[in-house]
């Protein structure tokens, strides 16, 4: 499957946020619906968290290749940054995913 059919749709999106349940990290807030079709996922980096698109592609960019590092084969979600944290690393984009995923119970 490629990565474009993973990503959310504009109609998913509404769904998950009036209906989608609320997990909270150190520095991603994760919306999601667990459905076993499949999984869809996107990052989401408003302009009060980074003034410039190039910084909140690149947070878009590391959020979808932490996720890559997971089998996710259910679930559809939403992924929101927080504020000041627009200078994290990798790493910790990473295990904060984890943390969110397996707060969800997505993975195990």
């Amino acid at each position: 499957m490629s990565l474009k059919k993973k990503k959310v749709t504009k109609k998913l999106f509404e769904q998950i946020m009036k209906k989608g349940a609320i997990f909270y990290g150190s520095f991603l807030v994760f919306r999601v619906i667990i459905n076993l079709d499949s999984p869809q996922y996107a990052f989401v980096a408003p302009k009060n968290i980074a003034k410039t698109a190039v910084v909140r592609n690149k947070l878009r960019r590391r959020g979808y290749g932490a996720l890559r590092d997971f089998d996710v084969n259910n679930g559809q979600g939403i992924f929101f940054y927080k504020k000041n944290t627009t200078k994290i690393s990798f790493s910790e984009i990473k295990k904060d995913v984890s943390f969110l995923l397996k707060k969800s119970r997505i993975i195990q």
